[in-house]
């Protein structure tokens, strides 16, 4: 049988924003908390990152539904060194726990030059790159690291041991920061899905079947688990994080990792911040400049045969952001129907 995919809708990315409002409000959610969380979730669909945009609002409407994540907290933020800020999230909304932890973290972070955020007992935090955009054109540098459930196979063996584990990396620059941002896993679990939903077979080399073996089969993927990316450096990476994220801030990791994904279980993952004041460097005066002039020579290089131009990370997502902004947000028709009816039954 083959698939015909129907028409996407456009929708004004305002109008995804003020849906994922509506939602969360009437569930309870105080206005920074819905509005923090909307402007994460719309941001990834503006960006083409839709694993972490709006359909992701189900999973989070059920989940606070079933009080597995809870609204109006108040996280607890304790200096457990002079440049160490814990936070025990409460259980809160992702996003509105790691946005207010690194607002306090800012505010300190002048003065000390490095600050560490490390954050236990909260939900979800979605596209990390948007927290170091965001304090990235603050003029500060911000490295951000979380967990997922272990959907990842070790560098060898055929059983998911770690998780898809994302890095993230901002950094001021002119006329906008530099973002990079990457999952430790060749393919994010997203994919996966979305490829099962369409009938179609995944690319070779993405993930392995329960037994071990390479597959191009989206249900055979989902039954085993997702390849490192880059092989042993992927895997490397992946454990790094697991735990500075996890373990660091007394969270958990591996297999005990829960409630990124499922409607069932209390997330336990973690997160782990870093942010660094480039004034309390030889080269920070001078950064945001010097950044942008190298940027700009990658991106003048030579490109090879068949390429139009050499792009750095972030160019796509941001060029697409602006198409997007000014012509609407393509939505499978299923996502945005999902989330009208929430908005209906709220």
């Amino acid at each position: 049988m083959t698939y015909t995919p129907e028409s996407p809708i456009v929708v004004p990315s305002e109008d995804i924003r003020a849906a994922i409002i509506h939602v969360l409000s009437k569930l309870g959610a105080n206005e920074r908390e819905s509005a923090i969380q909307a402007d994460v979730l719309t941001e990834a669909d503006l960006r083409g990152h839709h694993s972490h945009g709006l359909q992701r609002l189900p999973v989070l409407a059920a989940r606070i539904q079933k009080q597995l994540i809870r609204v109006n907290v108040d996280p607890e933020y304790v200096w457990s060194a002079d440049s160490v800020l814990s936070v025990d999230g409460k259980d809160g909304l992702g996003p509105f726990v790691a946005d207010s932890a690194l607002e306090r973290a800012a505010q300190t972070v002048a003065q000390r030059g490095v600050v560490a955020v490390a954050i236990r007992n909260s939900s979800h935090i979605g596209m990390i790159g948007y927290y170091c955009e965001k304090r990235a054109r603050e003029g500060l540098i911000c490295i951000a690291m979380t967990e997922s459930e272990a959907l990842v196979h070790p560098h060898g063996g055929t059983k998911a041991l770690v998780g898809t584990n994302p890095i993230a990396i901002g950094i001021p620059s002119e006329p906008a920061p530099f973002v990079f941002d990457m999952a430790t896993s060749t393919s994010a679990i997203g994919k996966i899905y979305a490829s099962r939903h369409r009938g179609e077979p995944i690319p070779l080399g993405w993930a392995i079947d329960a037994a071990g073996n390479p597959t191009t089969d989206a249900d055979a993927a989902l039954k085993g688990s997702l390849t490192p990316a880059a092989g042993p450096k992927g895997y490397g990476l992946g454990i790094s994080i697991g735990i500075l994220a996890g373990l660091l801030p007394g969270a958990e990791i591996g297999r005990t990792v829960l409630g990124t994904l499922d409607t069932e279980s209390r997330c336990t993952k973690g997160d782990f911040f870093l942010l660094l004041n480039p004034a309390a460097f030889a080269g920070g005066p001078l950064l945001a400049s010097h950044v942008a002039s190298y940027l700009d020579e990658l991106r003048h290089s030579p490109p090879q045969k068949g390429l139009e131009s050499v792009i750095v990370p972030g160019d796509r997502a941001r060029q697409l952001r602006e198409e997007r902004l000014r012509s609407g947000v393509p939505l499978p028709r299923e996502v945005w129907i999902a989330a009208e009816r929430l908005k209906n039954e709220s």
